[in-house]
């Protein structure tokens, strides 16, 4: 590779790079968002016994938000998956300098401590969620 190809290269990675985690924080912007709405409207339906909407619509509206949220965060999560991925593939290439996402996916690996993604996380937390509302149901009606 000459000097010119190798100072684009390394300009474009740097560039993806960036976008890769303007978009990792626009993702995690979104869905936190998302999910305060869906908790408020849950903590809304409990406080509000005057309303004119039955609270288990109040309460199936809010899961639904969380989902969409959940679904959502999984979306863009797929694209920031995306540019991770070919990140790496460019750090794989004879004479490039730059190693951060190989660096990064070994250590994740390796730390015991991240074995669960931020993903898996929110999905089962939606599920306890939802089964908690769910229950709830049971002792209101």
């Amino acid at each position: 590779m000459d000097e010119t190809t190798k100072e684009n290269f390394y300009s474009l990675y740097l560039k993806i790079l960036e976008v890769q985690y303007q978009y990792s924080s626009r993702r995690w912007t979104i869905a936190t968002f998302f999910f305060s709405i869906s908790f408020a409207v849950i903590g809304f339906s409990y406080q509000n016994n005057t309303s004119q909407v039955p609270l288990i619509i109040q309460q199936l509206t809010g899961i639904f938000i969380y989902w969409f949220s959940y679904y959502l965060f999984v979306r863009l999560n797929n694209y920031n998956q995306f540019l991770r991925h070919y990140l790496k593939k460019m750090e794989e290439k004879d004479s490039f300098c730059f190693d951060f996402q190989t660096k990064t996916q070994e250590w994740m690996k390796q730390n015991k401590s991240h074995k669960i993604s931020s993903t898996k996380m929110l999905g089962y937390f939606g599920i306890l969620y939802t089964i908690i509302i769910i229950i709830s149901w049971l002792f209101i009606y």
